[in-house]
């Protein structure tokens, strides 16, 4: 029994073995801080993170980041011992980074990369459309829904039958610019109309009639006129002469003779945004010089569109043109078109996340985490939790009651729910109510629930499914850790006055000046006596005269000359070459007239800075005591044991 227990040790230790000598460099601990191990994998990721110079890598390299990074490491220790990490405000701050971090990881890449190309092909063109809006109220019944959708059909039907598109229109629709447009919306591109509208206008053929497109405003009946090459965008600026549309003619004669004159004038060159800031009545723009923002295609009216986009060179001037505001004069400052995918990805991916089509992403990623988590659902539990609901919803009171038959409505990996639960949502999320009916307020408010709980969870999962979250978050909590501990050790002190100048009185004399120039400038205004002054310098410093009691005689005879004395580095403006100056004096002449007599009075090297003169270097080299004080006692508190073989280990893999 010995002998087979001692082969059993044997090969334990045997395997153990193994396994050491098998374990990847990345996983082995290159070092540990108070008995927490650091792998190799934590180190080189975020040594490569903050080696962005490129700097190439061999030990001499590594060790002095290994020392860096122990300090950093001990810092962090530090403040988790203060328990930094404990306080209520810095949870809350930290979760919110973590909230941001884990966005890219809660949506569907495949469903992201899918609109992002969408969008980057719909970019390449303008599509030019008309449309019927049918209006749809936020608390319309499903009976009402179905009365307004057949409402649609019935529009679509008198246009398929021959009806004029614009005359339909007229008597139908909801859009409270029909009146003016006839329903014609001119060219748009995408994410210039909402996304609904946009997927149906492009996938909608040319001189066909969409079906009924659902939005947010209600049913849509779409014509589309034509399609063209993306315009990209024009940046002009304009000068408007406003006309009322109810103007009589005399006014409206004004109005046309006023831009005529307008444009003579441009045309005789004067300047174009003196005119704009003077005469043009479109207040928004005038006090710019007229200029708007970059435009793209339907985002203004299309006469104005039509001239803008129309002028072929920057800086070119269109002539007088009229629209239902008034009179126009544009003159065109730059044009862009649309960039190739790569350019333009950081404005799509920034338009995309603000655009509905952002949901459609999160739609298919909860659909697949679903499916992962083996997601189950009875919907027919509901119907227990619409007999307790009633109008004091609207009003906020509404309270969840107990609840007889709490069965489950849903279940998954992450556990089971039950109509208990549900109704203290409810209760705490009543303002989903709005206009909604009850049943349309538990239509809404469970599918918000059930998104947030399986959203919760995966979010609570990211960092074993991804191990550069994992990283990412340790390393955004031990940078505020690290800021919050230095704050308080190193930045905080150093601000004390006190703490600052007892730090400079102890070490004054490493603050010191290099060569220094000593100099007296004078101020003559009587150009007469410039030469006298001048000559009389000499026999000043001979006779050991300061320069106040030097000027002081000449005042006395009823001149005006005054005199300032300075210090200055060699390199200043006052006293740059003045080792040229003959007998060390510069003579020039103000630009009031007065003139202006620099002496140089002595030159000294290694002059004691004032506080004042050197506060900034002070703060630093104070700040710098501080930290390696207080890095040499973490040092004392924290044993800092780093392994030889692996780190040796690192620097041959590198190589």
């Amino acid at each position: 029994m010995r002998r087979v227990k001692g082969i059993i040790v044997v090969a334990i230790t045997a395997l153990a073995c193994n396994i050491a000598i098998s374990q990847p460099l990345s996983q082995k601990v290159l070092l540990t801080i108070a008995d927490n191990p650091v792998t190799v994998d934590e180190f080189k990721s975020i040594y490569l993170k903050n080696n962005v110079s490129g700097t190439s890598i061999d030990k001499a390299v590594l060790e002095d980041y290994l020392k860096l990074f122990i300090n950093f490491k001990l810092k962090v220790q530090a403040a988790k011992e203060a328990k930094i990490d404990t306080s209520s405000a810095f949870i809350s701050e930290y979760q919110g980074y973590i909230k941001q971090l884990a966005q890219p990881y809660l949506t569907d890449a495949a469903s992201d990369e899918q609109l992002l190309n969408e969008a980057y092909e719909r970019m390449q063109y303008e599509v030019s459309a008309s449309h019927i809006l049918i209006n749809v109220p936020e608390n319309a019944s499903p009976a009402d829904t179905l009365l307004l959708y057949k409402k649609a059909l019935e529009a679509r039907t008198r246009i398929l039958k021959g009806e004029q598109f614009g005359a339909v229109a007229l008597s139908t629709s909801n859009d409270p610019s029909v009146a003016r447009n006839s329903g014609y919306l001119g060219y748009f591109t995408a994410f210039q109309m909402v996304y609904p509208f946009e997927t149906a206008a492009y996938n909608t053929p040319i001189d066909s009639i969409s079906k009924p497109v659902r939005t947010r405003f209600g049913y849509h009946i779409i014509k589309v006129h034509g399609k063209r090459p993306a315009q990209g965008q024009v940046k002009v600026a304009h000068i408007m002469i406003r006309v009322q549309p109810n103007a009589n003619p005399q006014d409206a004669e004004n109005a046309r003779k006023k831009i005529v004159e307008i444009s003579d004038k441009l045309k005789a060159g004067t300047d174009f945004a003196t005119i704009a800031k003077e005469e043009s009545q479109d207040p928004s723009t005038a006090k710019n010089g007229g200029e708007l923002p970059w435009l793209s295609s339907g985002q203004i009216i299309p006469e104005f569109e039509r001239v803008a986009f129309g002028l072929s060179a920057d800086g070119q001037i269109s002539e007088p043109f009229q629209s239902t505001f008034g009179w126009h004069i544009v003159k065109r400052l730059g044009r862009k078109m649309v960039g190739t995918k790569e350019e333009m990805l950081p404005e799509i991916k920034s338009n995309v996340a603000r655009d509905s089509r952002n949901q459609k992403s999160r739609e298919s990623f909860i659909k697949k985490i679903k499916k992962e988590y083996n997601f189950k659902e009875d919907t027919a539990k509901l119907k227990v939790i619409t007999e307790l609901l009633d109008s004091s919803l609207y009003r906020g009171e509404w309270k969840a009651k107990t609840v007889k038959d709490n069965a489950v409505i849903f279940e998954f990996t992450g556990g089971s729910y039950r109509i208990s639960n549900f109704a203290s949502f409810m209760e705490a999320n009543q303002r989903f109510i709005g206009q909604n009916t009850l049943k349309g307020f538990i239509k809404v408010a469970y599918g918000e629930w059930i998104n947030r709980i399986i959203l919760e969870f995966e979010e609570n999962r990211l960092p074993e499914k991804h191990p550069e979250f994992k990283q990412l978050s340790k390393e955004y909590l031990e940078g505020m850790l690290l800021f919050e501990i230095t704050n308080q050790m190193v930045w905080q002190k150093s601000s004390d006055s006190i703490g600052i100048a007892n730090y400079y009185d102890t070490h004054k004399n490493q603050y010191t000046w290099g060569e220094r120039v000593h100099y007296a400038v004078y101020t003559l205004k009587n150009a007469k006596i410039k030469e006298k002054f001048v000559s009389g310098l000499a026999k000043r410093k001979s006779n050991n005269i300061n320069p106040k009691d030097y000027i002081e005689k000449f005042n006395k005879k009823g001149e005006v000359i005054t005199v300032e004395e300075k210090s200055a580095n060699t390199d200043f403006p006052d006293v740059l070459n003045f080792k040229t100056w003959k007998n060390g004096i510069n003579v020039t002449t103000d630009k009031d007239g007065s003139i202006l007599v620099t002496e140089i009075l002595a030159t000294t090297t290694g002059d004691q800075k004032m506080l004042d003169d050197c506060r900034g270097q002070v703060i630093a080299d104070y700040q710098e005591t501080l930290e390696s004080e207080w890095i040499d006692t973490l040092k004392a508190k924290f044993p800092v044991k780093v392994s030889d073989e692996v780190f040796t280990e690192l620097v041959e893999s590198v190589k």
